[in-house]
């Protein structure tokens, strides 16, 4: 991660502590979406996986974490909802980490057999995705420097719906 993109994080964690992790999301999705990164992304808040890529027959379900510190939690809830996209709509499950550190990178693994608990970042890249996290590294650090002073001050006062609002006309 570059020196820019890691400073514009630790503004965007500073100033919106408990919407850093969402607004990660956001940024990620955003990294994927059809003009960057070649997917068709469904974002969401609340239930089942965080994000849905999908491009041609390639479909991913991923569960997306941050951390401060050297690993990350997955929950009952993380489990069972990339195993049902999996089953049910032949999703590839994903888990995307990031690690709020000057020198990390995002981390995005094949979460097939992941069970629930904690993992660093250096066990998920055991089963990296190589040409996904490649486009995450080059496209996450261009997303976040053209739309961190929109995240820092949105104009509609929520930088999750500046975000929103990004993804929905970028989708197009």
């Amino acid at each position: 991660m570059q020196f820019d993109t890691f400073s514009a994080l630790m503004a965007i964690n500073r100033r919106w502590p408990v919407e850093y992790g969402k607004i990660a999301q956001m940024l990620l999705a955003i990294s994927f979406d059809p003009r960057r990164g070649g997917f068709a992304v469904l974002n969401h808040y609340s239930e089942g996986v965080d994000l849905e890529l999908t491009r041609g027959t390639e479909k991913l379900a991923v569960e997306v974490k941050t951390t401060e510190g050297d690993a990350f939690t997955l929950s009952e809830k993380d489990i069972l909802g990339l195993q049902a996209k999996s089953r049910n709509d032949g999703y590839t499950p994903t888990v995307a980490a990031l690690r709020l550190q000057r020198s990390a990178d995002w981390v995005i693994g094949n979460a097939q057999k992941l069970i629930m608990g904690s993992y660093t970042c250096d066990r998920l890249a055991l089963d990296s995705m190589t040409e996904i996290e490649g486009i995450a590294k080059i496209q996450f650090e261009k997303v976040v420097v053209e739309f961190q002073h929109g995240v820092l001050y949105p104009p509609t006062g929520s930088p999750l719906d500046f975000l929103s609002s990004v993804l929905k006309n970028e989708s197009r």
